[in-house]
């Protein structure tokens, strides 16, 4: 078991490498800004592809009819999809695509993520381009003018108007535009586990699952306890506070950093970057992994909060609970009970509250010959409900496995993105049901489908904001450590993210942009 948390946990500290400015460094792709000068293409204007009807025939969706898409080709052709999704899963959907459309063969290439964005630019430059593709960079996606702009097929497509609400009403994928470039197409909501057996341990009753920012702050303080040993910690943080700080702080808030779309505010991230540090000085969130605190703390280098049972509240990836937690192991043997609440908001929310999510994007290829075709693809394999209909038969098999030899639904297995009732009774079948743990997973996905995604995916400009700017700071660990306080950062470090998102709304789009939301 020890080792199959550490193969584990490698697979989560590589996707929250991926995590932007508040995870720290990313193991990214090239970042050749070297390329062309143009914007990113729109439909039947990139150099090598037709038109919108292509060489299938279809209809040029500026033509279609409002009730819906244009016609699918019938014509044989091949499409191809690139992404880093589960290798067995994309495969099986393929096959499930290839059946609903006998014409159409489909090739999947699984590529690693860390080599991802590398291998693309290598197989465009090679002339093998994908006909559409997972990212989640998407500095990279547009930097690099990849992305064919779908928006006539998205709003001619009556099915995305019941999709998780927050994808249309905050324009996800628009990149502050008129023009859809990438859409959402993994869903992991934001997360925060409690474990029932250390809140029982210590007297302290479980919180309301309307809880507010505040009380999750005095839980934290209330369930730490070094007077026992091992000692008690109310957190145990993967994914830091002021990460999930940044969306709970206001509902006006779009993106992180305070980014309301007219502008970055990072005042708003100090006050979460702070209150982290202040608890974690004070003593009341657990150590890391692969620390002397650790190992002082558990008697073992390479322990994990996780699995200590001894920490009150988990801000771990949300895959965590299926992946690990939901095992005899820890649930019978080690009497950890680990339960989910939303991320609470700093104010009381008036029906369901925006909360930081993790959304892998995709796009379709501007070099594409198929876009119509395409775009089904990408659909299929990402919020379509046809698509999810597939996944659902795919992930309650138990014989279709990893290379692990784990059921698919134990190999990180995301959310629905639609919010088509029959596929979400099968998806919250997956979870507990049981009169003790059930209410509070049906608690928990009421109040999960408004996600705000990280800046990384959504915002123009923000991850080469980081990685040329913010991460060179080495804020987290100054301010972590007491040397500088999180304030000391916040009015340059707003200035320099709206210079960013500035040039690259140029760089991109061609799009003269000025923020215009005073820095507080």
């Amino acid at each position: 078991m020890k080792r199959l948390i550490g193969l584990l946990l490698v697979l989560t500290m590589l996707v929250g490498a991926l995590s932007g400015c508040v995870f720290g460094d990313k193991d990214n792709a090239s970042k050749d800004n070297g390329g062309s000068n143009t914007t990113p293409t729109t439909a039947g204007s990139n150099n090598d592809a037709p038109d919108n009807q292509g060489d299938n025939g279809t209809n040029d969706p500026t033509d279609s009819e409002p009730a819906g898409l244009p016609p699918m080709t019938t014509e044989p052709i091949t499409l191809k999809y690139m992404n880093f999704d589960s290798e067995v899963l994309t495969q099986k959907l393929a096959e499930k695509f290839e059946e609903m459309y006998p014409n159409i063969n489909v090739e999947v290439e699984y590529i690693n993520v860390a080599d991802f964005g590398t291998t693309l630019l290598n197989l465009i430059n090679t002339g093998e381009v994908p006909d559409c593709f997972m990212f989640s960079d998407s500095d990279f996606a547009l930097s690099n003018y990849l992305l064919l702009d779908f928006t006539e097929y998205w709003e001619a497509d009556p099915e995305n108007q019941n999709l998780l609400p927050t994808i249309n009403e905050l324009k996800i994928g628009y990149y502050d535009t008129d023009k859809k470039w990438a859409t959402p197409i993994k869903f992991f909501p934001g997360i925060v586990y409690i474990d029932r057996t250390v809140l029982e341990t210590l007297n302290i009753p479980m919180p309301s699952v309307d809880w507010t920012w505040g009380e999750m702050i005095q839980l934290i303080k209330d369930a730490t306890d070094h007077t026992q040993t091992p000692a008690y910690y109310g957190l145990g943080a993967y994914n830091r506070l002021d990460s999930l700080y940044g969306i709970a702080a206001s509902q006006s808030i779009k993106g992180e950093f305070g980014w309301d779309g007219t502008g970055f505010d990072l005042s708003v991230w100090a006050v979460g970057e702070q209150e982290f540090a202040d608890l974690k000085l004070n003593g009341y969130v657990a150590p890391d992994r692969e620390t002397q605190k650790m190992e002082n703390w558990l008697g073992d280098w390479e322990g994990w909060a996780g699995a200590s049972g001894r920490v009150a509240i988990m801000t771990e990836s949300y895959w965590t609970y299926m992946n690990i937690w939901d095992s005899p192991e820890y649930k019978e043997e080690m009497n950890i009970n680990f339960v989910p609440y939303p991320i609470p908001s700093v104010e009381e929310v008036d029906g369901v509250a925006n909360t930081i999510a993790t959304l892998d994007m995709g796009g379709i290829s501007a070099a594409t010959k198929y876009p119509r075709e395409a775009y089904e693809l990408l659909k299929f394999m990402g919020w379509g409900v046809d698509g999810w209909k597939a996944k659902m038969e795919i992930f309650k098999d138990e014989s279709i496995t990893n290379s692990s030899g784990q059921p698919l639904k134990r190999d990180s297995m995301p959310a629905p993105i639609t919010l088509d009732e029959e596929v979400w009774a099968e998806y919250r079948s997956l979870y507990p049901t049981d009169e003790l743990d059930g209410p509070y997973w049906d608690r928990y996905f009421e109040n999960c489908i408004r996600p705000v995604p990280f800046g990384w995916m959504s915002i123009a400009g923000y991850w080469t904001f980081c990685d040329e700017y913010f991460n060179n700071l080495n804020v987290h660990n100054l301010v972590d450590s007491g040397q500088n306080k999180a304030a000391d950062f916040a009015a340059e470090a707003t200035e320099m993210a709206n210079q960013y998102h500035k040039e690259a709304m140029k760089k991109y789009f061609n799009i003269d942009w000025e923020p215009t939301k005073k820095y507080n």
